[in-house]
């Protein structure tokens, strides 16, 4: 009979010896390679790094690009190429498009009409297919939120004087009404982050990318075989470690949001009456 015993004295006292040696020590602990945490938190940081921050803006830039294409385009083929296309993005997992990419790369490598290597870190293009992964589902986000958005604009009385002055279509939604969008627009952005921030686990695992992702996997240690009376072996001080670094990348992209806010939302002067 397996059984597990827990007290809040216990746990308490957990936390308390663990920031005592992590003051004391001045690290955060040894992983089960012997290495200090920080060293490891250093290395996989930038690993990730490299394809979070481009994710982020390219799905920034492509949503919003393709939720315009998206509130111009809506009968006919347009329809199917624009909301119909997005709606494809949103409505399928992103694992899925993954392993119909990685399947067609194999295709291509068994038929000798390409050779990528697609799986690892080791070279420089190697950040391609997991910053491609990590974009799919937040640009159909973008795209479908900045369609919204535009289409509530459309009926404000600044367009209608805008298109009757001969304003241009493109002047009109560039220039005028998606200025008003961005507030709507920012306060998706957290909720974004988190999106490529969980996507970051499973791509880096399905391309074999060395990074935060695969090394708090690895750090778990769960390989799917235990036995019972036996604790599962899990590389505590490092999955302390990077979850403190998890939460440190989150609290940047916060931050990134009150910037963008405070530069791109326009304060009326009667919000500040």
């Amino acid at each position: 009979m397996m059984s597990y015993s827990f007290t809040w004295s216990s746990y308490k006292q957990n936390i308390v010896t663990y920031w005592k040696e992590v003051k004391e020590n001045k690290t955060l602990g040894m992983t089960m390679y012997e290495d200090p945490v920080e060293e490891e938190l250093l290395y996989y940081a930038k690993k990730s790094v490299v394809i979070i921050i481009p994710a982020f803006l390219l799905s920034l830039f492509f949503g919003v690009c393709k939720g315009i294409y998206d509130y111009r385009h809506t009968g006919g083929v347009g329809k199917l190429t624009g909301k119909g296309s997005t709606w494809v993005l949103q409505s399928v997992p992103d694992f899925f498009f993954i392993m119909v990419i990685q399947m067609f790369m194999f295709f291509c490598m068994k038929n000798d009409i390409w050779k990528p290597d697609i799986y690892g870190d080791e070279e420089w293009y190697n950040v391609f297919l997991p910053i491609l992964y990590l974009c799919m589902y937040p640009i159909a986000i973008i795209a479908r939120l900045t369609a919204e958005a535009l289409e509530e604009e459309e009926t404000a009385d600044y367009i209608r004087t805008a298109r009757s002055k001969g304003a241009k279509d493109w002047a009109v939604i560039w220039k005028h009404a998606l200025l008003n969008c961005w507030p709507k627009l920012l306060q998706h952005l957290m909720p974004i982050a988190l999106i490529i921030m969980s996507a970051m686990f499973v791509v880096e695992y399905l391309s074999m990318y060395r990074g935060i992702g695969t090394r708090l996997i690895r750090a778990l240690q769960f390989n799917g075989w235990f036995y019972a009376g036996e604790p599962m072996v899990m590389d505590t001080a490092a999955i302390i470690g990077f979850s403190l670094l998890l939460m440190a990348i989150l609290l940047i992209f916060q931050w990134l949001q009150e910037i963008l806010t405070f530069f791109l939302v326009p304060v009326r002067k009667e919000d500040n009456k």
